[in-house]
């Protein structure tokens, strides 16, 4: 079983006292890169709220795919197009041979970079969430 579970808040820059004048145009190349995608597009969502604007993904399929490197490659894309956005990628792999096949793999969004860290809060997957067999 895979499971992907990510939030992105969009923001071009990571200062307080600016604007994010080129938003729009931001979230525009996006949604094209996501059109672009071979890819479900129910999976990802950009939502507009309160003037800010944030992308949801979520998957669950039997084994990793394409789907899950494209949405990985999605984040990574937010990283460099708007480097004020943050957020979280959570991915679980039961079949991962780099040792996370029970450990949920988190991918942290923050200042231009998205980067791997443990997850301190759902890993090991067995026993924390489920039972062992």
């Amino acid at each position: 079983m895979v499971e992907l579970h990510g939030w992105a808040l969009i923001r071009e820059n990571f200062t307080t006292d600016n604007e994010d004048v080129n938003l729009e145009q931001i979230i525009n190349h996006l949604v094209q890169e996501i059109e672009k995608l071979d890819i479900d597009k129910t999976l990802l969502q950009i939502v507009y709220s309160n003037g800010e604007a944030s992308l949801t993904a979520t998957k669950f399929t039997n084994h990793f795919s394409d789907d899950i490197k494209n949405i990985v490659g999605l984040f990574e894309r937010i990283a460099t197009l708007a480097p004020g956005s943050y957020g979280l990628l959570y991915l679980r792999n039961d079949e991962d041979t780099d040792g996370f096949n029970n450990a949920f793999q988190v991918f942290v969004l923050s200042r231009g970079i998205l980067k791997l860290q443990q997850d301190p809060f759902l890993s090991p997957y067995c026993p924390t969430v489920e039972d062992e067999d």
